[in-house]
């Protein structure tokens, strides 16, 4: 094998081991989430249903961290992502250790669905095969799972206070 085979096993080798350990949590992305806001979630009509203080995830690392490795959420914590403009938007449960509700919402504020998903039950699915759910939406808010029901929060429903 000449030298330009070896390194371009080598360089191949070394970006699909970066990619397996960035994909399961083992490599460490720093994110700096540090910009809060306070979230109201309506009937439309201003009857406020519930609140919840979010972490904004607005870059790249943000997103893909997410709430990787978090421990707990308290019961009105969430996390907000941030996009650009509406369209289709998944959602992956890597490295969680609980379940989440997640609110799929529009531009104009109104959530277009609602989805659980369940914290991974074995190691494989805790790095591998975790959950993922989709929806549409500019944003998407996660909170602790049965947050959403124990408020009587639906599509339809609306979410004040997001950035424009």
């Amino acid at each position: 094998m000449d030298w330009r085979r070896a390194l371009w096993f080598g360089l191949a080798g070394s970006l699909l081991v970066g990619y397996v350990l960035l994909h399961t949590g083992l490599l460490p992305v720093p994110t700096g989430v540090d910009d809060r806001r306070g979230l109201r979630v309506t009937d439309c009509e201003e009857t406020v249903r519930g609140r919840l203080d979010v972490a904004v995830a607005e870059s790249f690392a943000q997103q893909y961290v997410g709430l990787s490795r978090t421990e707990s959420l308290a019961d009105e914590e969430g996390m907000l992502f941030v996009h650009d403009e509406d369209g289709e938007r998944g959602i992956g449960m890597r490295n969680m250790d609980f379940p989440l509700d997640v609110l799929f919402v529009s531009a104009d504020g109104e959530i277009t669905s609602v989805e659980t998903l369940d914290a991974p039950d074995s190691p494989l699915s805790y790095y591998v095969t975790y959950g993922t759910t989709s929806g549409q939406g500019r944003y998407v808010v996660e909170a602790n799972a049965g947050w959403s029901e124990a408020r009587g929060v639906s599509a339809g429903d609306c979410v004040r206070g997001l950035p424009r």
